[in-house]
């Protein structure tokens, strides 16, 4: 027969270990939680988030997306989700005949649709849309988006050329191991034409909401 005292002794060496093996399971999600990839969508008015690609009329907006995780983020993919543009009441509307569209990773003159790694502390960089600037051209001062079957190309390989004042896009990183990096951004262009060139690129807006 079990006397009271080894209840007791039962009950305490049972509530011991139940304390030690949360601890261990609190202390190992701490880890997996620190060691995490963590992905955030960024841009600056400066190299090379702009850049000057072949020829003299465009400028190529890209976007980075940064791992402010301590473990590399693996098979990222980034997409346009959602794409609003703006009539011509001013009002935003979605567009669902183009977009969704796959955006490519931008590594100088090359450009990648491949899922990609991006190491801790590390930014890769995405293409989004350029502006022109030539003031023979009939697009300057807006922004353009280059397309073909689903996905945002170079100007060089596009079947369609979309042109915007303002518009409001939601880009998704995906990856294999790091949670789903979801970013609006409100972009807008001058939509006139101007002698300075760069005047186009200190004019457009962009917010990330």
């Amino acid at each position: 027969m079990v006397s009271t005292s080894d209840w007791v002794l039962i009950v305490y060496i049972f509530i011991l270990v139940t304390i030690a093996l949360f601890g261990l399971y609190t202390n190992e999600l701490r880890k997996r939680k620190k060691f995490v990839p963590k992905l955030k969508i960024d841009f600056k008015k400066e190299y090379p988030y702009i850049v000057k690609p072949a020829g003299d009329n465009f400028y190529s907006i890209n976007f980075g997306v940064v791992n402010e995780g301590n473990s590399k983020a693996i098979n990222c993919e980034a997409i346009i989700e959602e794409f609003y543009f703006e009539n011509k009441k001013r009002n935003l509307i979605k567009d669902n005949n183009i977009f969704p569209a796959l955006l490519a990773w931008a590594a100088g003159p090359n450009y990648d649709y491949s899922p990609t790694d991006i190491l801790p502390k590390a930014v890769k960089f995405i293409h989004i849309f350029y502006i022109a600037t030539s003031a023979n051209s009939e697009f300057q001062g807006k922004l353009i988006f280059s397309m073909k079957m689903g996905r945002v190309v170079p100007l060089s390989k596009s079947r369609v050329l979309l042109a915007f004042n303002n518009i409001k896009i939601k880009i998704v990183i995906y990856s294999g191991n790091a949670k789903k990096c979801e970013q609006y951004i409100e972009i807008k262009a001058p939509g006139i034409k101007r002698d300075n060139k760069k005047q186009n690129l200190q004019e457009m807006q962009i917010k990330l909401t």
